[in-house]
């Protein structure tokens, strides 16, 4: 791979300087309609489910039901939920979309009569078998707190308030009491968090409309829905941070929205497909886009934030992310995709990106959270976890509940070609070495560092000094004396797990005596966890 390797690489970190506390929303999911995520990932699949229908359905001899010790009393996949609950303790969920929020009607899955209708977004049809009842109960089942996004394609602002009346309401009326008869129970979902659409911007989207037009719409929105319940946290419906439409909304809605959302895939986009050896470093220096479009649209929020004279802090909802071959992932197979140990890696330098920039970033949804180009897999009887599972699993684990500190990296630079293209040439040639820092004090006040680093390079190791800031090495009373060490690796980057393979690519833990360096394994992934005494 091309790479400039004049430069000795060294990381150097600084605990005593803060950037803010990282937000546990940044390892957030999102559930869509969309190929086997509800059902067959949420809810076990019938034999109508996708890619399957009522006048089409799954041959009796090739349908497989999930075995009722899989399904919860509420039926729910239980090992899913499992998984998300107990393993990424995944704390808030983005629903029903997506592309399918634009053509949602809400009222359709709720009640004992559910309406089967077409699903423009993705194409196929919904049974709203799973609805706004089911899924504020799995969010309570899995401890998540739940974030809708309201339709505003084919949707009202009379829907919309309907909607929120029917989750949120506690007076005695219409949609409050829909509720109540439904549930049997008084007490409302008080859901906080309500997108103003998704993608908008898009011309795939149903309802596209202009920044401007969208921009009046969705003002008129936040009012009233502010009036019917002014304790909901809005999300505004941005595009990439860096575009146009991100600067005409943010000017107009920064005084009315809590958080601004921005989306952006990895491994996604046009390029010459045949030149396979590029691949690899198109994937895993894809993130260096994501921090560049944090970067400009924190420049866009303050820029809007001034002009209003707007004091609260408005944040970023990076409310879809993740790596996503369009290609291969499509419409027809669900947007399954399965990951190799090159994908991991993009996953870690994502995660590293958000630890950096917490002090804007305050969601950040995985898209998506089970089999719809997802760290999960199922089948009717079981699950594995894909590669970028792993990076996921471990920044949830051990970079939660931390305040993310500076650091700098001192590091070869790649000069291939990366996707998109304006990462070289605009943000600048990505370093090899890529790496973010968190400190987490316990309750007793001990401090622990935990430090994630990626090694992008494809075929170089690096042996690098790991110098703390304060940290005397000819002190015999200070420093770390051992270090923890959580490593994701495989010689083959194009190692994927699959069944009866589950953990080809896992996490390997060590604990080993501090030196203070570290060899860094070529495209590898590792986090360290050092006490600060």
């Amino acid at each position: 791979m091309a790479s400039s390797n004049d430069t000795t690489p060294t990381l150097d970190i600084f605990p005593s300087a803060p950037i803010a506390p990282v937000s546990d929303f940044i390892f957030s999911g999102f559930l869509e309609h969309l190929g086997r995520c509800i059902y067959g990932g949420i809810v076990p699949a019938g034999p109508t489910n996708f890619p399957y229908t009522p006048r089409n359905p799954c041959p009796k001899d090739q349908f497989v039901e999930t075995p009722k010790d899989l399904i919860t009393e509420e039926g729910f996949r239980k090992d899913v939920l499992e998984v998300l609950r107990d393993e990424l303790n995944t704390p808030l969920v983005r629903w029903p979309g997506g592309n399918y929020a634009s053509s949602y009607r809400w009222e359709d899955g709720v009640g004992k009569e559910r309406n089967r209708r077409p699903e423009l977004a993705w194409g196929g049809e919904e049974s709203n078998q799973f609805g706004t009842d089911e899924f504020i109960a799995w969010c309570r089942q899995a401890k998540i707190e739940p974030f809708i996004v309201l339709n505003m394609g084919t949707g009202t602002l009379e829907d919309a308030l309907h909607w929120i009346e029917y989750c949120n309401g506690t007076g005695d009326t219409y949609y409050a009491n829909y509720r109540r008869r439904n549930t049997g129970r008084d007490e409302p979902y008080n859901v906080k968090y309500w997108a103003l659409g998704n993608e908008v911007w898009g011309e795939w989207q149903v309802g596209q409309q202009t920044a401007s037009a969208y921009a009046t719409k969705a003002r008129q929105w936040a009012h009233a829905i502010k009036l019917l319940d002014p304790n909901v946290k809005l999300v505004g419906c941005g595009e990439t941070g860096v575009n146009h439409w991100d600067g005409i909304v943010l000017d107009e809605l920064v005084d009315k929205v809590d958080l601004h959302s921005i989306h952006l895939y990895t491994g996604f986009g046009p390029r010459d497909r045949s030149q396979v050896e590029k691949e690899y470093g198109r994937s895993v220096y894809g993130p260096d886009a994501a921090e560049y479009s944090i970067e400009i649209c924190k420049g866009l929020i303050n820029k809007a934030r001034f002009a209003k004279q707007v004091a609260k802090p408005i944040k970023i909802a990076f409310d879809e992310y993740g790596v996503w071959d369009e290609t291969v992932g499509t419409p027809q197979n669900g947007l399954e995709q399965f990951y190799n140990l090159t994908d991991a890696l993009a996953m870690a330098s994502w995660l590293n990106v958000f630890i950096r920039q917490s002090d804007i970033v305050d969601i950040a949804c995985i898209a998506q959270s089970v089999n719809v180009i997802s760290p999960l897999i199922t089948s009717p009887t079981g699950l594995f976890r894909q590669t970028i599972y792993w990076p996921l699993y471990l920044f949830s684990k051990y970079m939660r509940g931390g305040t993310s500190v500076r650091v700098s990296v001192d590091s070869p630079k790649f000069t291939g070609e990366t996707l998109p293209t304006w990462i070289s040439s605009i943000k600048g040639h990505p370093s090899e070495l890529d790496a973010s820092a968190v400190v987490v004090t316990s309750p007793e006040g001990k401090r622990s560092l935990r430090v994630a680093v990626v090694n992008r390079s494809e075929t170089q190791s690096y042996n690098v000094p790991i110098r703390i800031a304060f940290d005397d090495p000819g002190s015999s009373s200070w420093g770390p004396r051992e270090v923890e060490v959580h490593e994701v690796w495989h010689e083959d980057v194009k190692a994927r797990n699959d069944w009866g393979n589950e953990y080809n690519v896992s996490v390997k833990t060590t604990k080993e005596p501090w030196t203070r360096r570290r060899v860094f394994r070529e495209h590898s992934f590792a986090l360290l966890v050092l006490d600060l005494i």
